[in-house]
């Protein structure tokens, strides 16, 4: 098989969600261009924005590629990757669908599978695994990234989950290097948690995972705590039970899909995408390259504002979650923050628990079923 050469740690797939209808090319900019200064002493800043296919941009040569005993290796690329995508590719484009309650079921693993991928595959996130994991080789960081995947999928799946839609607004959503965005609103961007390669732990209540599905749809994950009750001296603070590793019960019956933003808040997530990519950003829309020009206020805490939700949905999951059998038999039990029985009597008590939630859902049932006939 051809050896690939050209990886592109944010997929073309996924850059074709944020091209127009029609458009062969977009805009990308280069956030640090080469700068040349002529005789004449006129400053020009080389490639700063480009307008091209999503195969030109955001790609390194041989970024996944193993070297043993001078043979190159393109597994990463082709199997590892070439599975992730497709995928991933399947579960945004559910996620993103008008129907997605129908067609999000078989996805739902896929979709945090892949952003966790999506978040440790770009330069920025292979570099700060080198921070945490202190390879000896390169050979031996792509190895660890393997090792390594889906550690943020637990406390994702745990969080709060919003898809605001930008619909109405003329802006729309633009793509980053750095797609999987992490904010927190008192973290700014000049704080030393926040330079490169870092980012505000997704442990920490207050950190909001932010990524942008295609023009039109957004994602915002939100430690669910901090969703229901938002306030700037919580967001440095660890969630409850915060861990990477650990089975998790998913629910995804509660995801909130009820808002369209406005047109200042979407110029407000775009900013935050820029100000937190590596180097460079793109939109089907050259204007849209640059938030901060009609942003009114750019102040770094304002922006929480935007993703603090009102649905009635973030207060339905106060309590335990089960699963059981028909005969109401207990399988298995967590509440909100996966914190599962640590002892006999802890587990008796939820199968107790468990039996009587399920008589009351028959007897229900039962009546329904009556006043039918």
């Amino acid at each position: 098989m051809t050896q690939s050469h050209k990886h592109h740690y944010v997929p073309e797939w996924y850059q074709r969600r944020f091209m127009l209808d029609g458009q062969k090319s977009y805009f990308r900019l280069d956030l640090s261009p080469e700068t040349i200064r002529t005789p004449a002493g006129k400053i020009i800043k080389k490639g700063e924005v480009l307008s091209k296919g999503p195969n030109k941009f955001f790609y390194e040569t041989d970024l996944y590629t193993t070297k043993y005993f001078n043979i190159e290796n393109d597994d990463i690329e082709k199997y590892l990757f070439g599975k992730i995508d497709t995928d991933g590719s399947a579960a945004i484009e559910a996620m993103a669908s008008e129907d997605w309650m129908r067609q999000i079921h078989p996805h739902i693993v896929n979709y945090y599978e892949y952003l966790d991928a999506q978040r440790l595959r770009t330069p920025k996130g292979l570099y700060w695994l080198t921070k945490i994991l202190s390879p000896t080789s390169y050979n031996d960081l792509l190895l660890g990234m393997q090792q390594v995947r889906r550690m943020h999928c637990t406390m994702w799946a745990e969080a709060s989950m919003e898809i605001i839609s930008a619909n109405e607004s003329s802006t729309k959503f633009i793509v980053s290097d750095n797609p999987v965005t992490l904010y927190n609103s008192v973290f700014y961007p000049g704080n030393k948690q926040c330079a490169f390669p870092y980012n505000p732990g997704i442990e920490l209540k207050g950190t909001r995972t932010i990524f942008a599905l295609d023009l039109n749809h957004c994602a915002v994950l939100t430690n669910l705590e901090y969703a229901q009750n938002p306030g700037k001296l919580k967001a440095s603070k660890s969630r409850t039970n915060p861990r990477y590793y650990d089975d998790t019960l998913i629910k995804y019956d509660d995801i909130i899909r009820e808002r369209e933003i406005k047109e200042d808040q979407v110029l407000a997530i775009n900013y935050i995408l820029k100000m937190r990519a590596d180097r460079y950003i793109a939109a089907a829309d050259e204007d849209w390259l640059y938030p901060e020009r009609d942003l009114k206020k750019k102040d770094w805490g304002s922006f929480d504002k935007v993703f603090v939700s009102k649905s009635t949905k973030l207060y339905g999951r106060n309590g335990q979650i089960f699963i059981g059998g028909k005969d109401g038999r207990l399988i298995a039990t967590q509440d909100d923050f996966g914190r599962k029985p640590k002892s006999k009597e802890e587990w008796e008590e939820k199968e107790r628990q468990a039996q009587a939630m399920h008589k009351h859902v028959m007897r229900l049932l039962q009546k329904e079923k009556e006043s039918n006939n």
